[in-house]
Order: C-alpha cells, then sequence, then structure tokens
C-alpha cells in the first residue's frame, strides 16, 4: 500500500531532498513546524519506510572513479537465484546503485571503476557465479549527471521560487582525485551509510572529535567531493511512480543538448539526468503520480525535441536494493 502524504510530509521532505543534513531546527524553520514535530515527521517516515535512509551525492570523479551502468535482462532465474544474485550485488564494495525494475531490463547496477581493467574484473565476478542467469547486458558509461530537486512536492502549495539551477548537484567522469586522506575517507563511508548521522555520532566511530569531523566535512565539500545530501524513496510504497527513460538522440549538437538539459532542469516531476555513452545518449529520471502523467511528459519532450529524439525506452523501478556513492575505501576494494 502506497503511503499518503499530507502538506507537512511533502513540505518536510523537500527540505531533505535539498538538504539532508540539515538539522530538525532548520527544517522546522522553513517548513512552519516545531522542531519537535519536525523530528517525529522524519523518524515516521523512516518507521514506516517512505523513505529507506540518506546519502551524500558524491562526485566520484573526484575520487578517481568512473561509474557504469549495467542493464540487465535476466533468464533462467527463481526468487532464490535472483535473491543471492542481489546479496551479492549489494555486499560488493564497487557496486553503488542496485535497483529491480520492470520494461526492457529487469535489473539495473552502477559499478565504480579507476580503468576499463577494473570494470572487467568486477563484471567477470559477477558472470562467474550468474552468467547462465544472464540474457542480455548492455553498459552505458556516465560522461556527465545532474540531480535536481523534487520540485513536485511542492506543486500546489504555496511556496518560495526555488531555482533548480541553484539546487542541482553536477558529477562527471574525468578523474580528478581530491586529496584526502584516510581519516576523509572514514567520514566519507560514514555519510554514504546515513548522511544524517551526526558529528559526534562518526566522531565516537572513527575515533576523532567532532570539531574534527565537521572541519573535514567542510573541506571535503569545498573540495567537490560531496555536491549534495538526499534521501532514498522507498518505491514499493512511496507515492510516486519512478521511471527511467533510456534516451537515443541523432543529429542532436551541443545546443540541442543543453535545451534537452535546460528542459529537465525547469520540469518538475524530472529529478535526473546523465549523459552516458553506450547504446543510449541520456537517461532521464522521472517521479509522477500515475503512467498517464508519465505519458504526458513524454509527449511533451518528444514534442519540443522530435528534431533530436530518435527512440526512447522506459523502465518502471519498483525497488532500489543499494544506494551508496562510497561503498568501501580503494585499498579494500
Amino acid at each position: 500500500m502506497k503511503t499518503e502524504l499530507d502538506v507537512k510530509d511533502k513540505r518536510i521532505l523537500h527540505e531533505i531532498d535539498l538538504n539532508a543534513r540539515a538539522s530538525n531546527a532548520e527544517i522546522a524553520k522553513r517548513t512552519g513546524v516545531s522542531k519537535q514535530v519536525a523530528g517525529l515527521r522524519i523518524k515516521k517516515l523512516l518507521g514506516s519506510k517512505t523513505i529507506l535512509g540518506f546519502f551524500a551525492v558524491i562526485d566520484n570523479a573526484k575520487l578517481g572513479f568512473t561509474i557504469h551502468k549495467s542493464f540487465v535482462r535476466l533468464q533462467n532465474i527463481d526468487g532464490n537465484t535472483e535473491q543471492r544474485m542481489l546479496e551479492f550485488l549489494k555486499n560488493h564494495p564497487a557496486i553503488v546503485w542496485i535497483a529491480s525494475c520492470d520494461g526492457r531490463y529487469d535489473l539495473a547496477f552502477g559499478t565504480l571503476a579507476t580503468n576499463m581493467a577494473e570494470l572487467d574484473r568486477t563484471l567477470s565476478e559477477i558472470d562467474a557465479l550468474f552468467g547462465e542467469n544472464v540474457s542480455e547486458r548492455h553498459i552505458a558509461t556516465i560522461l556527465h549527471g545532474e540531480y535536481f530537486d523534487r520540485e513536485y512536492l511542492l506543486e500546489n502549495l504555496k511556496k518560495e521560487a526555488i531555482s533548480k539551477e541553484s539546487a542541482k548537484a553536477a558529477f562527471g567522469a574525468i578523474p580528478e582525485p581530491a586529496p584526502l586522506d584516510e581519516t576523509d575517507w572514514k567520514i566519507l563511508l560514514e555519510l554514504g551509510k546515513n548522511a544524517r548521522a551526526t558529528l559526534v555520532e562518526i566522531a565516537k566511530t572513527i575515533e576523532v572529535s567532532p570539531d574534527t569531523v565537521a572541519v573535514r566535512i567542510k573541506n571535503i565539500e569545498k573540495q567537490g567531493v560531496i555536491k549534495r545530501y538526499n534521501f532514498v524513496p522507498n518505491e514499493s510504497i512511496y507515492p510516486y511512480l519512478h521511471y527511467k527513460v533510456l534516451v537515443g538522440l541523432k543529429n542532436s549538437g551541443e545546443e540541442r543538448e543543453r535545451a534537452l538539459i535546460g528542459f529537465c532542469k525547469t520540469h518538475p516531476n524530472i529529478v535526473y539526468i546523465v549523459k552516458a555513452l553506450g547504446p543510449w545518449d541520456f537517461e532521464i529520471d522521472i517521479e509522477i503520480e500515475s503512467p498517464e502523467q508519465l505519458r504526458k511528459v513524454m509527449m511533451e519532450l518528444k514534442t519540443k525535441f522530435s528534431d533530436i529524439i530518435k527512440d526512447y525506452s522506459s523502465l518502471s523501478i519498483y525497488q532500489v536494493h543499494k544506494y551508496n556513492f562510497c561503498p568501501g575505501m580503494p585499498n579494500k576494494r
């Protein structure tokens, strides 16, 4: 059963979407509720599993990595085999995102790699265990991506105008490693597990002072390693459907591609876009209320960009199993 969100829930979720590390007091001030109500609402959203947790959006290029997305059609598989495969992927230190989907593919996952040989090793590990269960696999390398705020949460509500340009979190694929030491990495690991972990909680886990954690986080953010803090919705009960649209282009050119990205930035239901090198050119993530609304969005997209859209296919994302951009330290991969 889908969770019902009232106006206060939506406002609080929107603030968490903009900055999941914001304190309850900060969220309360911006949403017009008390600090206690903000805390209780967030706790309820977690307790009901409407949201699964909070994560740091990390520019993996700043860590020396590129992300490669694998889209897989499964075969010869039962519930037990699928569960073993998911558990293996969830526990693999190079896998940062996993989702089950309906459509052309059954499973999608993102893999970190410093080079193609490293990617090949990871995929070979998976094939050695589950190769007979894969009938088709396509790989797309992320060249550039951007997250946008979930503006749809404030639709039809009295609100301040929020610029998607200022709220975006962009990341790239050209490795430019930032000078991080072991303590920085430990902090990233904790923020990957829970972006709302307090300074005291992180400090206790990695055995440094809270002041040290605060200074290190600010420095990591300043270097552009952390772009944003966000929440992970539980697609099975979150009251908005999640679709990933894979778009192939023709004769596009930089100007028309910028126009396409600009359209996505200003659309309230488009929350993520990736330029990819692979079987398609862009991934566009859309969160909407119904399949009919998806058709409306796609009609608008096809009408505005009929000159460059060659083809597209949509995947319904019905469960995210892992969302952690920093699942392991380099020397432990």
